[in-house]
C-alpha cells in the first residue's frame, strides 16, 4: 500500500476518533479518488456510498485521554537507570532568537514546509521534517532547538548522551530504539544534541566496532519515523559525522557568530531595563565576532554587578572592561590608562570619540586629548 494510501486512511481515522465528519468526509473522497486513478472504480464507488450512508449519524468523538507528554514513561537504560531523555515545553513567543537573515530564511522554511506537511503529502510530495545544526560553542544550537519546538507548540525530547551511551554491548543501540519507539508515539520534537556523539564516521579507524553499530541503529530508526515527526540534530563537530547521516537531513543549518543586525537586537534584549544608546553603541562595536553565548555573558555579568551595588545603570567603563577581557588580542594590554584609551580608538574610532572615552575612564575629555597625542 502506498505512503499516500496510508496517509488518507490515517486521516480517516483520526478525524473519527475526534468527531470531525467534515474532515473525514474530505479525506474520504480523497481516498475514492485515488482508487478511481488506480483502476479501483468499484471499491472508490463502494467507499462512496458508505460515507454517504454514514452522513445522518453524527461522528462522535472517542473516550480517549488528552494528548500530552507522559514524562513517567520516559526510556531509560536498563543498566544504569539514567534516563535517556528529557522533556521541556516552552509556550509558543517565549524563545527568542537571533539570527542572521539567511539563517532566519532557513528557519522559517523549515517551519513552513513542517506546517505544510498535511497539503504536501496529499499532493505525494514527501516531507521529512529533519534539521542538522552545526557550528561553533554558543552560536544558539540549543537555543534555536527549543525556538522551534515553542513554534509548533510540541514538547522538546531532549536526548541524554549519558543515558544513552552504555559501556554494554548492544545497550546504546536498545536505548536508541527505546528513545525513538517513545517518540514515535508522542506529539513531540526530538533533539538529538551532541549528535557526534552518535553518529560518528563508521570509517574511523579509532572507533570500536560496538559505536559503528550505534550509527547503523540510529540510521535505521531515523528511516522508520513517522514523516510528521520534527528531528533536530546539533554538533561542534560536523566534520565527524558518517556521510549517510548526512542525507538523512532535508535541512542543514550552519550557525556562526550573530551579524551585525542580530548582534544589536541581542544588546537590546540582555540589556532589559539597563538599555542606554550609548551602552549598545559600546557594546555593539566591542562584541564584533563574539557568539550570541558570549555577548549574553558580559551584559549578565555587568546587570549583576549592578543590581548588587543597588546601581540603576550599567557604567560605560565596566561595560567596556568585560567585553576586553574576553578578546584575546587585548588579554596582555597594559593597566595604564593610555594604553588602554589608545586600544579602543584603534579599535573603533567613531565609537569611542574623545567625549565617550572620557566618560568610559571618569576623566576630562581635554585629559583624553592629551593622552591620545602622547607616544
Amino acid at each position: 500500500m502506498s505512503p499516500e494510501y496510508l496517509f488518507c486512511i490515517s486521516k480517516i481515522v483520526e478525524a473519527a476518533t475526534e468527531g470531525d465528519a467534515e474532515m473525514a468526509a474530505a479525506y474520504t473522497e480523497q481516498l475514492a479518488l485515488m482508487l478511481e486513478k488506480d483502476g479501483q472504480a468499484e471499491y472508490a464507488k463502494r467507499l462512496r456510498r458508505t460515507a454517504k450512508s454514514s452522513k445522518s449519524a453524527k461522528l462522535q468523538p472517542a473516550r480517549f485521554a488528552p494528548k500530552s507528554i507522559a514524562r513517567e514513561a520516559l526510556p531509560v537504560d536498563s543498566e544504569s537507570g539514567l534516563s535517556t531523555a528529557e522533556v521541556t515545553e516552552w509556550p509558543k513567543g517565549s524563545v527568542k532568537m537571533f539570527l542572521s537573515s539567511k539563517a532566519t530564511r532557513s528557519v522559517d522554511r523549515f517551519l513552513a514546509y513542517y506546517r505544510a506537511t498535511d497539503r504536501l503529502s496529499m499532493d505525494g510530495v514527501a516531507v521529512s521534517p529533519t534539521m542538522l545544526i552545526f557550528g561553533p560553542p554558543g552560536c544558539g544550537k540549543t537555543q534555536l532547538a527549543s525556538f522551534i519546538a515553542s513554534e509548533v507548540e510540541l514538547p522538546l525530547v531532549t536526548a541524554r548522551v549519558d543515558g544513552l551511551i552504555s559501556s554494554y554491548l548492544g545497550s546504546t543501540a536498545k536505548n536508541l530504539r527505546g528513545l525513538f519507539d517513545y517518540v514515535k508515539s508522542h506529539d513531540c520534537v526530538l533533539f538529538l544534541d551532541e549528535f557526534d556523539s552518535l553518529a560518528k564516521m563508521r570509517d574511523d579507524a579509532g572507533e570500536l566496532g560496538e559505536l559503528k553499530r550505534v550509527v547503523i541503529s540510529l540510521l535505521q530508526n531515523m528511516d522508520t519515523m513517522p514523516k510528521d515527526r520534527i528531528i533536530l540534530a546539533a554538533t561542534n563537530h560536523e566534520h565527524l559525522l558518517d556521510p549517510a547521516i548526512w542525507r538523512r537531513f532535508t535541512t542543514k543549518l550552519e550557525l556562526s557568530e550573530p551579524d551585525d543586525e542580530a548582534r544589536a537586537a541581542m544588546i537590546v534584549e540582555f540589556l532589559g531595563g539597563f538599555f542606554t544608546s550609548d551602552l549598545k553603541d559600546v557594546l555593539h562595536t566591542m562584541t564584533t565576532g563574539f557568539t550570541g553565548a558570549q555577548i549574553k555573558l558580559i551584559i549578565g555579568e555587568c546587570r549583576r554587578n549592578a543590581i548588587l551595588a543597588q546601581r540603576k545603570e550599567i557604567g560605560l567603563g565596566e561595560a567596556v572592561e568585560s567585553a576586553l577581557a574576553l578578546k584575546p588580542e587585548t588579554a596582555e594590554m597594559k593597566e595604564g590608562i593610555k594604553d588602554r584609551v589608545k586600544t579602543l580608538k584603534a579599535i573603533a574610532p567613531k565609537t569611542f570619540t574623545q567625549v565617550r572615552l572620557a566618560k568610559i575612564f571618569g576623566v576630562s575629555q581635554p585629559y583624553i586629548s592629551t593622552l591620545l597625542k602622547r607616544r
